[in-house]
């Protein structure tokens, strides 16, 4: 048989099958070509198709490195980044050469342009726990990086700290990598503003944290949180200002051991507030034990509320 015959029918049937689904679906081998043939919005469609949302969560969540830039006038990177651990807000140490050497410059390039301010955003997600003194942990990280320019010598009216939550549907695993982002602005009053209202809602005004009996834990409300933040904001703006944190204990118990108990709750809120950012020598703790009570005693109700310690800013 003539092969001819053969292969020239064969080819004119492989030939008409392409044909038809090329018409009836020209993407399936041609897609790429006819997004663009047809324009971005096609293009952008197709992407949208291939590249799903759980892509984009990985990208924000996956190590960048450093970059803290002044427009034209000042720009320091590091290959490496600022990484959290997941619901901490102290970064994870040793941070790398290269990290302290482009904070190190920041410092100075700030300490150089008063008129510059630093605000530091904080990043966090939905399922992470935060245990920090502020209302949410990308404050605390913010906060946490700012103390390194602080003790570099900037002062406290140039670095502002702001916190964004990662997007919806987002989370991270065991780090959240690139904790931190670094935006300068214009300086303003806007900080002796604030330091002038904190001090008007709270210098003198005693912040109550209550403590179980026999027990040191430190658990704080919403309002409460906003309020450290605040007094930690005050002692950084405000050179001669300090926090006097003093334990109280109910009746329950010998004397002695209540004075005991009462010294070591208040230098177990002086310690937390210290990793929280606040310096140790701005703080002075004090056990008064049962001398100082703010209700009777006679009462479970009465007992509680003396069990606590009070933190004030003078």
């Amino acid at each position: 048989m003539n092969l001819k015959s053969i292969w020239l029918p064969l080819l004119i049937l492989i030939l008409w099958i392409l044909a038809f689904w090329l018409w009836i679906c020209p993407k399936c081998f041609f897609g790429a070509g006819i997004a663009a043939a047809g324009g971005e919005e096609e293009k952008k469609e197709i992407v949208k198709k291939i590249v799903p949302k759980a892509v984009a969560a990985v990208t924000a969540l996956a190590p960048a490195s450093l970059l803290i830039k002044d427009g034209s006038a000042f720009s320091a990177t590091a290959p490496k980044n600022i990484d959290f651990n997941k619901s901490s807000y102290s970064y994870i140490t040793p941070l790398s050469t290269d990290v302290n050497t482009s904070l190190a410059k920041t410092a100075t390039y700030l300490k150089g342009h008063p008129d510059r301010s630093l605000t530091i955003n904080g990043v966090y997600a939905k399922n992470e726990t935060n245990g920090s003194a502020f209302p949410n942990l990308g404050l605390a990280r913010a906060n946490n990086v700012k103390q390194i320019l602080s003790k570099l010598g900037v002062p406290g009216g140039q670095l502002l700290t702001s916190s964004s939550l990662l997007g919806t549907g987002v989370t991270m695993k065991n780090i959240m990598h690139n904790g931190v982002n670094f935006n300068f602005g214009k300086a303003t009053n806007d900080v002796a503003d604030r330091v002038a209202k904190i001090k008007a809602r709270l210098l003198g005004k005693p912040l109550t944290l209550y403590f179980a009996s026999g027990k040191q834990e430190v658990n704080l409300t919403a309002a409460q949180r906003t309020d450290f933040s605040d007094l930690v904001f005050y002692l950084d703006n405000v050179a001669k200002s300090s926090l006097e944190v003093g334990g109280h204990t109910d009746n329950v118990g010998a004397a002695n051991v209540n004075t005991r108990l009462s010294r070591k709750r208040a230098e177990f809120v002086r310690d937390y507030l210290v990793g929280n950012g606040l310096g140790v020598k701005r703080m002075n703790a004090k056990g008064f034990g049962p001398d100082k009570p703010i209700a009777k005693n006679d009462t479970d109700a009465g007992k509680a509320k003396n069990r606590r310690v009070e933190v004030t800013l003078r």
